[in-house]
């Protein structure tokens, strides 16, 4: 007899993803803590639930039994707590959230402050990572991105849009010129962002036609768009970055706009920003309350 329902979870999870690394991240938990909740919940059903390597991990026989038959099962208990949940008017529960560092930083936590007031029961997981995690891993409830998306198993709230600039500081551009044209960049010191794709480059459209820079040795590459912000600041050289991270900082004179007259982008035209989230979260109260209430305050 199974006495923990979280035990079975985090059982499900490590079956759903064949990965103790994975489960850990969507529960939230350790891995020695997901590693102890499996261990003892094959002692007590007296049975080997995976065969583990250092290179796989699969079910055993007993194991697919039990997530074949438990998951629908643990499903069920979700719905009946959420369908609960909502015949009482009440959102509570955790709803797990993944954005881009810095846009968690300065938007998406601001934009949090109040929730608490509305919905004293929801707690937020606010995941910082500038990588882009696929949603359909299932890792959190709700994403952040940037630009168009192109699967069509996923939903998306706009909230808002976004243009790229290239900037500096004046010291800089006083030391070694302010480039009028793409191709003057070529002897400047350029800091990037590192995309999944090696072969990146900026985009310049002046309105009659448009020009690429590849990147192929800049003064910085890398995946951390506050890196870029503060090696610009400090004078390293010309980055280009969303408009609603450097606009502060133009204003008050530590950063020069470059190039106004040029729509730029490190990848494509499509300025977009949106909450990403799959068919079923949607049906989630409590997620479906934290898009929404994330829209409103980000459009504002």
């Amino acid at each position: 007899m199974i006495r923990s329902l979280h035990a079975l979870r985090v059982f499900l999870s490590v079956a759903k993803h064949l990965n103790f690394a994975q489960a850990s991240a969507e529960l939230h938990l350790s891995a020695s803590s997901v590693s102890r909740q499996i261990t003892e919940l094959e002692k007590e059903l007296n049975v080997a639930l995976f065969t583990r390597s250092t290179r796989m991990v699969a079910l055993t026989q007993q194991g697919q039994r039990l997530y074949e038959e438990a998951a629908p099962l643990v499903i069920s208990l979700d719905e009946v707590s959420d369908c609960l949940r909502q015949q009482k008017e009440e959102v509570g529960g955790r709803v797990s959230l993944s954005a881009p560092w810095w846009f968690a930083s300065y938007f998406i936590a601001p934009a949090l402050a109040g929730l608490r007031d509305h919905y004293p029961d929801l707690t937020v997981i606010l995941d910082c990572d500038d990588r882009v995690i696929d949603p359909n891993e299932g890792l959190h409830d709700i994403y952040v991105r940037f630009g168009r998306l192109n699967d069509s198993r996923l939903l998306a709230k706009k909230f808002g849009a976004y243009e790229f600039w290239l900037i500096a500081s004046p010291q800089y551009i006083e030391k070694y010129g302010d480039p009028k044209h793409p191709k003057d960049l070529h002897d400047h010191r350029l800091l990037a962002y590192r995309f999944s794709s090696p072969h990146s480059s900026w985009i310049f459209d002046d309105g009659a036609s448009q020009q690429r820079i590849a990147m192929q040795s800049p003064y910085l590459l890398t995946n951390n768009t506050e890196s870029i912000l503060h090696c610009a600041l400090n004078h390293g050289g010309i980055g280009l970055l969303a408009d609603h991270g450097v606009l502060n900082s133009v204003k008050r004179g530590e950063l020069i706009r470059l190039m106004p007259n040029y729509a730029i982008t490190p990848n494509r035209f499509e300025n977009g920003m949106y909450l990403v989230y799959s068919k079923d979260k949607a049906k989630i109260k409590r997620v479906k309350t934290v898009i929404d209430y994330l829209a409103e305050h980000l459009r504002s």
